[in-house]
């Protein structure tokens, strides 16, 4: 990644944003055992996936240059999980996702993660836009992009498709200047 190096970090008041490990194997198998939805897409359906997983398969997004796998990391326990993606250099663009292990949500991991990263991204990059895309029936994620202060920039109709049909999509964004 342009701006991003190997090792990247990023520290808050109660997390560390890093990069996942090796080490983080015994953790990874408790969230793939206990069915839990929240790390990256990619991550293995299968604890027999996880070495092959955290020694490559979660940094290829990094090595494409197009963003990054994060753990939240606090006090040592993977609480949840952030990454950057559909980064375009050239542009100044890029949009951040996120996910907290079930019983770790409601604790304000996701805004801190969020404002963390976000304020290291236009600190130390060139990026001037950060873009976070939520389905409107999401009210925890809704409430996520607004308190990490981003504002609210419209509705895409239908612009999502899961399983049970297709969802409408609100679009925050988060600009350098929104900042300062």
């Amino acid at each position: 990644m342009t701006a991003l190096i190997q090792g990247f970090s990023v520290r808050t008041d109660r997390l560390t944003l890093r990069p996942f490990a090796p080490a983080d194997a015994d953790r990874i198998r408790a969230v793939i055992e206990a069915r839990h939805a929240f790390l990256p897409p990619g991550a293995p359906g299968h604890v027999s996936g996880i070495s092959q997983w955290l020694s490559h398969g979660v940094h290829e997004l990094y090595r494409s240059g197009q963003g990054v796998h994060l753990a939240m990391d606090a006090d040592g326990l993977v609480v949840g999980a952030i990454s950057l993606f559909k980064t375009l250099w050239g542009a100044g663009t890029t949009e951040v996702g996120y996910g907290v292990h079930p019983l770790h949500r409601g604790r304000g991991y996701a805004p801190e993660a969020v404002r963390g990263l976000a304020r290291r991204l236009f600190e130390t990059t060139d990026l001037r836009r950060i873009e976070l895309r939520v389905n409107l029936d999401n009210t925890a994620s809704l409430r996520v992009a607004e308190k990490a202060g981003f504002i609210r920039e419209g509705v895409l109709r239908a612009a999502e498709m899961e399983e049970d049909g297709p969802h409408d999509v609100v679009v925050f964004g988060l600009l350098r200047t929104d900042t300062t």
